[in-house]
């Protein structure tokens, strides 16, 4: 990496890869966010580009998706043709509701194929008996993410409130 990011940095960074090669994501869109994640100050294209040592394609098709995905926003900076980037402010969250979408997806893939097997069929009994584990397993998660997004969303407004008072 070209810019000189502290050690702790650069580990951010690495670790923020593996995180998101690990969940099945491209490395790359972890050293995004890790990198971000460590700057006061938003970075360009060329700055991201520069500070990983990647190249401007695959980096610039990332950052296009994780702006998408909410992680990552895009702003203004020190020079008007180009565009700056930042962490979103809500990227955990943001993240959050994006596996819950892949939560919710898994549940109807479940009721979808309990509403198609018929479970009398020769050898569909382990199926079904499957799927309904299946179908509970992501309905229950689902009530846990919902429960949790509304405590978050609960918590957040305290905590805004807090600093808008004691600033």
């Amino acid at each position: 990496m070209s810019l000189e990011l502290s050690p702790l940095q650069h580990e951010l960074v690495v670790e923020f890869g593996n995180i998101y090669e690990n969940y099945g994501f491209q490395r790359i869109k972890g050293l995004i966010v890790g990198l971000l994640l460590g700057q006061a100050e938003p970075m360009s294209l060329d700055d991201i580009v520069d500070a990983l040592g990647r190249s401007k394609g695959p980096i610039s098709t990332a950052v296009r998706e994780l702006s998408t995905m909410g992680i990552l926003r895009k702003v203004t900076g020190p020079e008007n043709r180009r565009d700056y980037y930042t962490t979103h402010p809500d990227l955990f969250f943001n993240n959050f509701m994006f596996n819950m979408q892949t939560v919710r997806r898994n549940r109807r893939i479940a009721e979808q194929f309990l509403n198609e097997v018929s479970p009398d069929a020769p050898g569909n009994g382990h199926l079904t008996r499957n799927l309904e584990h299946m179908r509970a397993f992501y309905t229950l998660m689902e009530t846990f993410y919902r429960n949790f997004s509304e405590e978050w969303k609960s918590q957040k407004t305290l905590s805004n409130r807090y600093e808008e008072e004691h600033s």
